[in-house]
């Protein structure tokens, strides 16, 4: 038992390794061809490799999310489980992979400015970062809300957490260098442009890492159950094989 823990464990921290790898090897090819085509920037946009490997961690999130609600509501289905939450995550992650292809959260931008006839200025700008915000607050709160299901698995809790702290340090990067205008007052119009890009690459990086975490979590979290499910399969089996022995008392008919 002990060393099937010590190979997930291993294997769990592969896999984040080989994600970090993969993002890291992402972005700087999308730093280093942007720069060749004149515009470090240029692969940053929507649409580009990084969207791309963005979007697949946030399905692949939901499908393993997905797989350990059924696993863990299997023939006992109820909307009070607190195996709920899998399922929420799963929908959730579904809509941040539409969203992250088809830019909902600046498409609802837009109709704000649009519905409330708000001329665009450097605050409301940033409307689009805010709601990506939101995002983050309405997940830590339905995550402190099943909280109890979380540590479930032990394992799960310190990965999620580190995984919040990134998201919102990416959410305060991408309202920072939304515009240039915050930077280039604190650090000058050169030195604001230059730590503005510098930030941006960063942003990416975090948002990427933000999945990564988020990925082997749930991964974690569908492993430790599969290994409860397992353990309490082969317990009620042995139960089962123990043959019943039946006393008879001879005593009374002498």
């Amino acid at each position: 038992m002990k060393i099937s823990k010590s190979l997930n464990s291993v294997a769990n921290w592969s896999l984040l390794r080989v994600l970090l790898v993969v993002n890291c090897t992402v972005v700087v090819l999308s730093v280093w061809t942007g720069i060749s085509h004149g515009d470090l920037r240029a692969n940053f946009d929507e649409e580009s490799l990084i969207t791309w490997l963005s979007m697949l961690q946030l399905l692949a999130i939901a499908i393993v999310s997905a797989g350990l609600y059924l696993l863990r509501c299997w023939g006992q289905w109820s909307w009070r489980s607190p195996a709920l939450l899998w399922l929420l995550i799963s929908l959730g992650f579904v809509f941040l992979a539409v969203d992250e292809f088809t830019e909902i959260h600046e498409r609802m931008d837009i109709a704000i400015h649009t519905l409330f006839n708000i001329q665009e200025n450097a605050i409301t700008d940033r409307i689009d970062d805010v709601i990506v915000g939101l995002y983050g607050i309405v997940a830590a709160g339905l995550v402190y809300r099943y909280r109890g299901e979380i540590k479930r698995y032990s394992t799960v809790l310190p990965l999620i957490v580190i995984s919040f702290i990134v998201l919102f340090v990416m959410v305060f990067l991408d309202v920072l260098t939304n515009r240039p205008d915050i930077l280039s007052l604190l650090l000058g119009t050169d030195f604001g442009l230059v730590a503005r890009t510098s930030l941006e690459v960063l942003e990416e990086f975090c948002k990427l890492t933000v999945g990564s975490l988020f990925l082997v979590s749930v991964c974690r979290a569908f492993r430790a159950e599969r290994r409860m499910r397992s353990a309490n399969d082969a317990d009620r089996l042995s139960t089962a094989d123990v043959p019943s022995v039946t006393f008879v008392d001879r005593t009374t008919n002498r």
